[in-house]
């Protein structure tokens, strides 16, 4: 039978382990029984076929006993993985470099951004600075960047100390995140969101689409995501693999390419084929053969885009916003409006009952409330304010695409800043005007969950 010389060991071992019907337990006791190693535990065996770990060469003898399977086989599968370069939501899966090498180690340059120092700087900046509304525990940052725990906390302490990065603690587990305040944040995201961003914007984009299984890139951006050293890639070439018998979605793959050249301000060409086993990259245009390719993971989003039901103005102001790096375009699970019309509701329930006892507070929490309104239906088209946006970037876009009523959100967040001045006449507010502005975002969340299902994506 011919060996996939491609075939990572992670895969070969959970292959054999299923063929042999052993559950991950199991061939963890028989592996510390033969070794005589009780440090052979489940967890081992699970990190082995996620791929997080590569088995030595000493323990790969004695999978070879347990699993009935040559060491040859291992050794070359061990190789195999070796040369998968993976990153978030991308490993190269065929025609991988013959050997490693320092440039693609996770310590080494990386080809696709050599000012960085090593792929794992790269990694945790992608994760966090392409997803500023989230925080990020050490192990999925490890996860991220393909890399040791040991080397990712290293990382992350000199981050923080430059002000890149932020961090709290959630018990024994230390979270990090984007620091929106520093002035390195905004331009570092624009260059990994054109770089080592691009995994994750196709698989978003294209995640989404109906039908999408399988997304396969190919050119010179997978040449340098493998670790071969050369020019900046001009285009994005790429192949969608569909559900068998799904009819392709052509008005959402245009779609899907349209926003994904937005964000990666480059070409974005696909070529669509139905799902068959030994899928290549010859068929990806414009693919040279012996090149390496790269799998993207899709990332569906939480609720299919409709197409939209909703007439809007402010097209071009919205554009205006995404040009000049104030609104972001973002898809999967970002592209989700409802989290904030939800909180939104709840600050109104919390201001409506400190309306008369401590009318200020109940006024910043409906200010803030009309803020979550204006980013929830930003959201649902996928847009998001950037990393250091003017303050008034949701209510401008909000009230050009959804009429006059909506520039409520402006007014009320500039009435917020004047309570931020204790020393002003104007630095209070009436138990009635409170009460007259409850009335007013309450209008706002309605009209907004009246509209928000009827929204697609802005392209």
């Amino acid at each position: 039978m011919e060996v996939d010389l491609n075939q990572p060991i992670s895969h070969l071992i959970r292959a054999a382990r299923r063929e042999r019907k052993l559950s991950q337990y199991t061939l963890a006791r028989e592996l510390a029984t033969v070794s005589g190693r009780p440090t052979v535990t489940r967890d081992l065996v699970a990190r082995w076929e996620r791929g997080h770990q590569i088995p030595r060469l000493g323990t790969r003898r004695w999978l070879s006993v347990v699993l009935q399977v040559p060491q040859e086989r291992l050794d070359q599968a061990a190789a195999a993985a070796r040369r998968r370069n993976r990153l978030g939501h991308a490993v190269v899966t065929d025609n991988a470099p013959a050997s490693p090498g320092p440039a693609r180690r996770a310590q080494g340059t990386p080809a696709l951004l050599p000012v960085f120092r090593s792929r794992v700087q790269a990694g945790i900046l992608a994760a966090t600075l392409l997803n500023p509304d989230r925080s990020f525990s050490l192990t999925e940052l490890a996860e991220h960047s393909g890399s040791s725990l040991a080397s990712v906390d290293k990382e992350n302490k000199l981050l923080e100390k430059a002000g890149i990065l932020t961090s709290r603690r959630e018990g024994t587990i230390r979270l990090m995140r984007a620091s929106g305040d520093g002035p390195l944040a905004r331009p570092l995201a624009e260059l990994l969101r054109l770089t080592y961003g691009v995994p994750q914007i196709l698989g978003e984009e294209f995640g989404s689409v109906r039908g999408v299984l399988r997304i396969l890139v190919g050119g010179v951006w997978a040449d340098r995501f493998a670790g071969l050293p050369g020019p900046a890639p001009e285009s994005i070439e790429l192949l969608v693999s569909l559900q068998p018998g799904a009819p392709a979605d052509e008005q959402g793959l245009h779609t899907a390419a349209r926003r994904a050249e937005q964000r990666l301000k480059r070409p974005v060409s696909f070529s669509i084929a139905a799902l068959e086993r030994g899928l290549d990259g010859l068929q990806i245009p414009r693919q040279r053969p012996g090149h390496p390719v790269v799998e993207i993971a899709p990332i569906p989003a939480r609720q299919a885009p409709p197409t939209s039901g909703v007439g809007l103005n402010g097209h071009d102001v919205v554009i205006q916003l995404v040009r000049a790096g104030h609104l972001d375009l973002v898809g999967g699970p970002a592209a989700n409006g409802q989290p904030f019309l939800d909180l939104a509701a709840k600050h109104i329930s919390s201001a409506e009952r400190l309306a008369e006892v401590s009318p200020d507070s109940a006024f910043l929490l409906l200010a803030k409330a009309a803020q979550l309104i204006g980013s929830g239906l930003l959201a649902r088209q996928g847009l998001r304010p950037a990393l250091s946006a003017p303050e008034q970037a949701v209510g401008t876009a909000v009230a050009a695409q959804f009429g006059h009523q909506f520039s409520q959100i402006e007014l009320l967040r500039q009435r917020a800043r004047e309570l931020d001045m204790p020393t002003s006449r104007d630095s209070h507010i009436l138990p009635s005007e409170a009460k007259t502005y409850l009335g007013t975002v309450r209008t706002l969340l309605a009209a907004a969950r009246e509209v928000a299902g009827k929204l697609a994506l802005f392209h």
